[in-house]
């Protein structure tokens, strides 16, 4: 009986500290597969975010080309009765334009010399058009020519430029492309010529949102888009991390 009363208690407390190491072992395990459940969780939303954010992208992307070859249409359309010989001309110029970026394929970006061809394709396109009005000036660094853009994310402001720029301008004006690196930063800016005083009677406002949506989706706050108008001067400057693609060449 005495080794019962002196056991009694440890057994009592060893019981107890079994129970509470049970009930930990027990409360550790539903946090683990919380936190499992939780991760999965997030991991899924992360994923539909992110194909979410795909779909979103290729679709912008999408309506680039429509877009820009509709305004190419209507040139021809009204070209044809009025000079036939220049309708046939940017005809050619669109299909090799047309064929250029068939090239790009599901390309997620292309280097800044690649966009800059295509836009001396499409820029020969609406030199049809308007002639000696339209005017370029470039000036392109060297050390920016490998960097990687987005596929097809400059046409659209040079084709805004043109349409509510030039074209309302009698006399012509000019569009000047500025590109250079500094700091781990790709520098991007399109001016050009405007009347301050035109108001368009309508204005869709789709290239300057499509490139600013597609720079969101692809860098997020890493990219900014700066637009500001002084004078009879309108300026698009883009800023976005300078990702070399040299190696891709």
């Amino acid at each position: 009986q005495g080794l019962d009363v002196r056991f009694t208690p440890k057994v009592g407390l060893v019981y107890g500290a079994g129970c509470i190491l049970y009930l930990l072992s027990v409360a550790f395990h539903y946090v683990a597969l919380a936190q499992d459940a939780s991760r999965e969780a997030e991991a899924h939303a992360l994923k539909s975010s992110v194909l979410a954010r795909d779909a979103e992208l290729r679709a912008l992307k999408a309506q680039v080309n429509p877009h820009f070859l509709f305004n190419s249409l209507n040139s021809i359309s009204a070209l044809t009765s009025i000079d036939p010989a220049k309708a046939r001309e940017m005809c050619i110029l669109l299909a090799e334009f047309l064929r250029m970026t068939l090239g790009l394929g599901e390309k997620s970006n292309i280097l800044l010399a690649e966009e800059m061809a295509l836009l001396d394709r499409f820029l020969a396109i609406e030199k049809v058009r308007f002639g000696a009005r339209l005017k370029l000036e470039e000036d392109i660094q060297e050390e920016s020519k490998p960097m990687l853009v987005l596929p097809l994310l400059l046409q659209p402001l040079v084709e805004n430029a043109v349409i509510h720029g030039i074209a309302n301008l009698p006399a012509g004006g000019s569009i000047r492309l500025v590109s250079h690196c500094h700091d781990g930063r790709l520098s991007i800016i399109v001016e050009n010529t405007f009347d301050p005083e035109f108001r368009p009677a309508r204005r869709d406002g789709l290239g300057l949102a499509n490139v600013r949506r597609r720079l969101e989706g692809r860098y997020g706050e890493e990219a900014t888009m700066q637009v500001s108008a002084e004078g009879d001067c309108f300026r698009v400057n883009l800023s976005l991390p300078a990702e070399s693609g040299a190696s891709q060449n």
